[in-house]
């Protein structure tokens, strides 16, 4: 098991249209799709910065879990050309596996 966290960047200005059509539309896709995401958040240092914390099994099911997005019709039509629109910049992954004594294990 690991988690990956994700960190976003919106265009200059556009922060809080980001982590609301996350919170919106999103999330609840890779959700609907079988993902755990753990949790949301925005950084209080940086205004246009969304950051999210997803968990899978091992990376068979990230992949499976992924491509599931990606195939469906609503995240190819809206949520990829809109999300072209706000983000300013590449994401930024972190994948973790919890050490023995991790509460996250």
């Amino acid at each position: 098991m690991f988690y990956e966290i994700r960190r976003e960047t919106a265009a200059p200005g556009r922060g809080k249209e980001l982590a609301r059509w996350m919170d919106e539309q999103v999330i609840p896709v890779h959700e609907a799709a079988g993902m755990m995401v753990v949790g949301a958040f925005t950084d209080t240092d940086d205004e246009d910065a969304f950051v999210w914390i997803r968990k899978f099994r091992d990376a068979e099911e990230r992949e499976e879990v992924v491509a599931r997005v990606h195939q469906n019709p609503l995240f190819e039509s809206e949520i990829r050309p809109r999300l072209g629109h706000i983000l300013g910049g590449e994401a930024v992954t972190v994948r973790l596996t919890p050490t023995a004594s991790s509460k996250l294990s």
